[in-house]
């Protein structure tokens, strides 16, 4: 005789994870709207209706994925950040992120390249995230070059941040100026972008 909802074990081990890491796997090869929730359940061995048992829809998951990969970027962005005393250690700021990135890979191109306008509530996470970042560079800025005014900084800042995204993006897309560049050349040649935003 099949068990009622009541009998079941209450503390069946969740699956959400899994759902997560399904859902990642995914996303990093093909846009949202290619997949499907049937898809991610297929994908870690369980049925849609499972699927809809931890997650409401497929934008829910991906609300999820970004938003927790944006405070990740964050702190990693801000940790490199704190190390930077002077316009030189910009290199290594930037070196330390990319290395960040490849190490994240699969989630940051969910991030930076897959995701990119598929919710507007991604979109507004990717937002926060940046102005919370591009504040953060000009404090930054405005430390290693004090005599610089603060709109400059301010410009900086947000300059930084955006330079940040575009060499993740150009890494994990393998573009054009990462393929001719090569992996040190195109490292040094962003060190050199950054700096040039305050020197």
């Amino acid at each position: 005789m099949p068990k009622t909802r009541a009998s079941r074990p209450a503390n069946r081990p969740s699956r959400r994870h899994e759902i997560l890491e399904a859902a990642i796997d995914l996303l990093a090869a093909q846009p949202p709207d290619e997949i499907a929730v049937s898809d991610i359940a297929a994908r870690c061995g369980m049925t849609p209706a499972a699927f809809y048992y931890h997650f409401a829809s497929k934008d829910e998951i991906l609300d999820e994925i970004v938003g927790t990969f944006a405070d990740r970027w964050s702190n990693a962005v801000q940790e490199a950040l704190a190390a930077v005393h002077s316009i030189d250690d910009l290199t290594a700021c930037v070196d330390s992120v990319l290395t960040w990135v490849e190490e994240n890979e699969q989630v940051a191109r969910v991030y930076f390249v897959t995701s990119v306008g598929a919710t507007s509530s991604c979109e507004a996470v990717r937002r926060r995230t940046r102005n919370e970042l591009a504040r953060r560079g000009a404090r930054t800025f405005h430390e290693i070059a004090p005599e610089q005014d603060r709109i400059r900084v301010a410009l900086a800042g947000l300059g930084l941040v955006t330079l940040l995204e575009i060499v993740a993006r150009s890494r994990l897309e393998l573009d054009p100026s990462y393929r001719t560049l090569g992996p040190v050349a195109f490292r040094q040649t962003s060190g050199q972008l950054a700096r040039a935003l305050i020197s």
